[in-house]
C-alpha cells in the first residue's frame, strides 16, 4: 500500500490501496516526491577575508 500526500492536505500521510493511488494520480491531485533541501548558502568566512594581500 502506497502511502502518499496530497495536494489538498500536503501535511497529512495517507496509505492508499493501488487502485485509490491510480485515480488520485489521473486527478492530479497526487503531491510530487519533495526535491531535495536546496543547499544553504555559504557563510562567509571573516577571518578569509581580513587575510592582507602580500605584494
Amino acid at each position: 500500500m502506497p502511502t502518499i500526500r496530497t495536494t489538498i492536505q500536503p501535511h497529512v500521510e495517507l496509505e492508499v490501496d493501488e487502485a485509490e493511488y491510480l485515480d488520485l494520480k489521473r486527478q492530479g491531485i497526487l503531491l510530487e516526491a519533495p526535491a531535495a533541501p536546496a543547499a544553504a548558502p555559504a557563510k562567509p568566512n571573516p577571518a578569509a577575508a581580513a587575510k592582507p594581500k602580500e605584494s
